[in-house]
C-alpha cells in the first residue's frame, strides 16, 4: 500500500512539473486571425495567470475557461506589462478592456472586470485588440 501510495505522489508531482514547464495550449481565431493560447482551467493557473513573466509572444495570449458564468473579477499582481482583457460569453465577444496598466493611480495593482457575466476571459498583449480588430459582438472558434 505504501509504494502505491509513494508512487501516486511521484506520478502527480511529476504531472505537476511536467504542465508548469509545458503547460496545456490551443488555438482559437478571432476575425480570422489565429492566437495560440494557455489554457488556465485549475485554480492555480487561474491565480497565478501571467504574472511574473517579462513578456508575451505575439499572437499569443492566456485563455481562462470556467464551467458557469459570472461577473469574474481580475487584477494585475505582479504583472510585467500591460494586458488586453476580451470577456467571452460561450463564443460571443461580449466586452473588452484595452491597455489595462499594472499599477493604477493610487499606485496599487490593476483591477478589473466585465460589463456582464461571462465564462471565458482571454489577457493579450496591450494593443492587440485594436491590431486585430476585436470587437464587442465578434464570435471565436477553438480547436
Amino acid at each position: 500500500m505504501k509504494k502505491i501510495i509513494g508512487l501516486l505522489i511521484i506520478l502527480s508531482l511529476f504531472t505537476a512539473l511536467y504542465y508548469w514547464k509545458y503547460p496545456l495550449q490551443t488555438e482559437l481565431e478571432v476575425r480570422g486571425q489565429k492566437i495560440i493560447v494557455e489554457l488556465a482551467v485549475t485554480p492555480l493557473e487561474k491565480s497565478r495567470g501571467l504574472s511574473f513573466r517579462k513578456s508575451l509572444p505575439p499572437d499569443h495570449g492566456m485563455l481562462f475557461v470556467y464551467d458557469h458564468k459570472e461577473p469574474y473579477g481580475f487584477w494585475m499582481q505582479e504583472m510585467r506589462f500591460p494586458l488586453d482583457f476580451i470577456w467571452i460569453d460561450g463564443k460571443t465577444i461580449v466586452d473588452v478592456t484595452k491597455n489595462v496598466q499594472i499599477r493604477d493611480v493610487n499606485g496599487g495593482w490593476t483591477t478589473l472586470g466585465p460589463k456582464q457575466t461571462v465564462d471565458k476571459i482571454l489577457e493579450v498583449n496591450a494593443g492587440s485588440v485594436d491590431r486585430l480588430g476585436v470587437q464587442v459582438g465578434d464570435t471565436i472558434s477553438i480547436k
